[in-house]
Parts: C-alpha cells; sequence; structure tokens
C-alpha cells in the first residue's frame, strides 16, 4: 500500500535556458550543519554549476530545509527545496526524482562533497558504458581510526575488488532505470536502511550492471566514534539480514556464526590444549589470514599501506559479524527493530574541504 506523504515547496529557481541538464537529488534529514558545504562543492563542478538540477528534499521539521534555502545559488541552472512532514531516505528519494528533470540522475547524500570532477567523471562513465548505474569513491570527512577503519573496509570491497554492490553516498544512473520502473519499486517504505544495496538488486534484475567510478572522488561523515560505528553496522546488518533472500542471508549468518564459535571454543580450551584451542581455532585463523593477505594486496596494487589499522580492523570486522547473527535471529523471530538511526552528525558546520579529492585532507578530532 502506497504511503501518502504531504510536502511543501520551500524554493525554486528557474534558469531561462538549461542544455542537457543533470539532475542532482539530496535526500536529507538532520543535515543543517552538512547541506551547505554538499551544495557549495556542487557548484564547483567542472561541467558547470548551470547545467545542474538541483532538488534538496528534507524529512522532518529540523532546519534542514531551512539551511539549504540559505545556502542556495543562483549559479544552479534549477534549485528546488522540497520539505517533507514524514518519511525515510526512500520517501525522500521518490519525491526527488519525480520532480527531477535532467539525465542522467545523481542521487547524493547531504554529508557528501563531491571532488570538481565528480559529476563530469560519472556523465562519461554512463555514456560509455550504456545500462550501467555507478557509485564514486568515498573517503571520511573526518580522521579518526574508526573513520579509516570505514575507508580500509571501501578500498577492499570497491578498489581491490568491486563487490558489485551500490554505495548511497553518491549514486548516478540514467534517466532510462527510473522510467524502467516505478519508483515505489525501487525506493519502498519497507527498507530503513541499505536502500542502496536494495536498489542495486533491483535494477540487476532488470538488466543494469552496477560499476565503481573510481575517479570520481568526495569525502563523506563515515562514523567517525566506535558507538556510532556499531550503531551503524547493527542497522546496516538488520536491513541487509531482512531484505536479502532467506537463503542468502541464512548462509551469510552461518558463517558469521562460525567464526565466533571457533573464537569461543579455542578460549574454552587453552587451558586445557594448545594443541585443540588451534583446531578449534582453524576457521577464524584461516579468515584473519585472508583478510592480512586482502590488506597486503592494497599496498601491492598501490593503494597504501594499512598494517597498523589492520588489528582493530580485525576486531571490528568480527563484531560487525556478530552483529550480522544477531539480525538474522531478530528475522527468524519475525521481528522488526526499528532503524531510527541516522548515522553521526556534527555539533556544528564543518569547514568545506575544497577541492575535494581521494587524497583531500581531511578535518581531525
Amino acid at each position: 500500500m502506497r504511503r501518502a506523504f504531504s510536502f511543501r515547496r520551500i524554493g525554486v529557481k528557474q534558469a531561462a535556458v538549461m542544455p542537457s541538464p543533470v539532475s542532482v537529488v539530496i535526500p536529507a534529514r538532520d543535515e543543517c550543519h552538512t547541506i551547505g558545504a554538499c551544495l557549495a562543492a556542487l557548484r564547483r563542478q567542472t561541467i558547470g554549476a548551470e547545467r545542474l538540477d538541483v532538488i534538496v528534499v528534507a524529512a522532518g521539521n529540523d532546519g534542514t530545509a531551512e539551511a539549504a534555502t540559505h545556502a542556495g545559488s543562483a549559479q544552479f541552472g534549477r534549485f528546488d527545496v522540497i520539505e517533507l512532514a514524514d518519511g525515510d531516505k526512500n520517501a525522500a528519494l521518490r519525491v526527488g526524482c519525480a520532480r527531477a528533470i535532467g539525465d542522467p540522475l545523481i542521487l547524493l547524500d547531504a554529508d557528501t562533497e563531491l571532488s570538481a570532477t565528480a559529476i563530469a567523471e560519472f556523465v562519461r562513465l554512463l555514456i560509455s558504458e550504456p545500462r550501467s548505474v555507478a557509485h564514486g569513491a568515498m573517503v571520511p570527512r573526518i580522521d579518526t581510526w574508526v573513520a579509516r577503519y570505514s575507508e580500509l573496509n571501501r578500498k577492499l570491497v570497491k578498489q581491490l575488488h568491486f563487490d558489485g554492490h551500490l554505495s548511497g553516498e553518491v549514486i548516478a544512473l540514467p534517466r532510462a532505470a527510473l522510467n524502467e520502473n516505478d519508483l515505489t519499486v525501487l525506493f519502498p517504505d519497507a527498507i530503513g536502511a541499505n536502500c542502496d544495496a536494495y536498489l542495486g538488486r533491483v535494477l540487476r534484475q532488470h538488466g543494469w550492471c552496477t560499476r565503481y567510478a573510481a575517479n570520481a572522488g568526495a569525502t563523506t561523515l563515515f562514523p567517525w566514534t566506535v558507538r556510532g560505528l556499531l550503531a551503524s553496522q547493527l542497522r546496516n546488518r538488520r536491513s541487509a539480514m531482512m531484505t536479502l533472500p532467506l537463503r542468502e542471508a541464512a548462509l551469510q549468518a552461518a558463517y558469521s556464526l562460525m567464526l565466533w564459535v571457533a573464537l569461543i571454543a579455542a578460549i574454552a580450551v587453552v587451558p586445557r590444549s594448545r594443541i585443540l584451542a588451534m583446531v578449534c581455532a582453524t576457521p577464524l585463523v584461516v579468515h584473519v589470514g585472508a583478510l592480512a593477505w586482502r590488506i597486503a594486496s592494497l599496498r601491492r596494487s598501490g593503494y597504501g599501506s594499512y598494517w597498523r589499522a589492520f588489528p582493530p580492523y580485525a576486531v571490528l570486522d568480527l563484531t560487525a559479524r556478530g552483529l550480522k547473527c544477531w539480525a538474522f535471529v531478530e528475522r527468524m523471530l519475525g521481528r522488526r527493530p526499528s532503524s531510527r538511526f541516522h548515522g553521526e552528525r556534527p555539533a556544528a558546520p564543518l569547514a568545506s574541504n575544497a577541492p575535494v579529492s581521494l587524497t583531500a585532507d581531511r578535518v581531525k578530532v
């Protein structure tokens, strides 16, 4: 059943002529301190801000819509701010995509700042590879060891070996991908988190390929505290376990459970027999060894050395797998847990990273 969301338009600016527009849809909640820098990065795009059709959809009365209106610029070909009375990210994306007039469309998180050439890179990739959708290369906006875990994980699953999944900070897709599917199918209300991964699965089922635009760089607000990371991991894994086919979800949960059983069994028997403890720990040792091999591959491939980050990465990886098991149990029990966590947000506006690149200076805390 389709939910009805009331909304009001805060501000619209229309240029007289805007050839070949590119639409940028920005869903936003609790982003009054980040939306200004996001829009400033769009104004620096090399394709020209006058070619951009920018739609900000603010869900909730939290000051984000007013901040976006204040930060808007006459430099954009078209600029629109819409405020939803209620709704999550997918509701905002439905409203924004229905309002968009350009081709392609860029779905952009409000806490993400694109490099100056990012949209041009997306346009080039989508033209050269028809029936493709793509996302860009992210680095943390705030530099902490927790945020570097997210950066390392992103390099392992995107740059070293692309996992084929979309990542929601920035997604570029041709209008044809929307025309072939109803917006309620691409952006359903039932998906509370990981809606980008769900979008990718639906598009792949309809013959679209996912691509990684390594040269379309940006900085984004990956979680930068342990609390924020764990809350984000639990929310994402709950969503993944709820939306994956049951067989795939069960296999992922079983593998994660095997690693935890190996760890607990090894700890339990080590006082009696170290040899038996080593045997019990074999699955975990093999898993950690595979992680170490992949991190070594990053250096061999020219992506940098991350050996100092390896110990906390291995611990956080195991923690995330425990959360995946918990989320799968919730699914089997028929629970629909709340997913109210929308990520960490700064208490004050952050200075813009201009220009943004994959090696950009980041805010240190």
